[in-house]
C-alpha cells in the first residue's frame, strides 16, 4: 500500500445528501445538498494506460481521491468539491489493522 505525506491532503471535500428543506421566508421546499461530513483528500493521478482502459464503461470521466479511512463513508451518496456536486460510484475503504488507513472514493460529476 502506497504512504501519503500529510501535505498531500491539501483539499477540501464535503459529504452528504440531497433533501427536502423548508425556505423559512416563503414556507415553500426545495431539493438542496445538506454537508454532512467535511474531509481533507488527496487526489488520485490516473495513468494514460487507465484511463484508456476505462473508456467506454461506467467509470469513464469519473475522478478517484484518497481520504483518511471513515467508517461514515459508506452511508453517503453525494460529495461536493468547490461548489461541483459528484456522485459517489463507489468507495474502496481498507479495513486492514494497520494503523493509519485510506479509503479510495470515485466520484462522477452531476449533470
Amino acid at each position: 500500500m502506497a504512504t501519503f505525506k500529510p501535505s498531500d491532503f491539501n483539499k477540501k471535500v464535503t459529504f452528504g445528501e440531497v433533501k427536502s428543506v423548508k425556505n423559512p421566508n416563503t414556507g415553500s421546499t426545495q431539493q438542496k445538498f445538506v454537508p454532512a461530513l467535511n474531509l481533507w483528500y488527496a487526489p488520485k493521478t490516473r495513468t494514460l494506460n487507465q484511463q484508456y482502459q476505462l473508456q467506454g464503461t461506467s467509470l469513464e470521466n469519473t475522478n478517484v481521491i484518497i481520504v483518511r479511512h471513515h467508517a461514515a463513508l459508506d452511508g453517503f451518496k453525494m460529495a461536493q468539491i468547490n461548489e461541483v456536486m459528484f456522485d459517489i460510484i463507489q468507495i474502496s475503504p481498507d479495513e486492514s489493522n494497520n494503523y493509519i488507513t485510506y479509503d479510495f472514493v470515485t466520484l462522477k460529476r452531476r449533470t
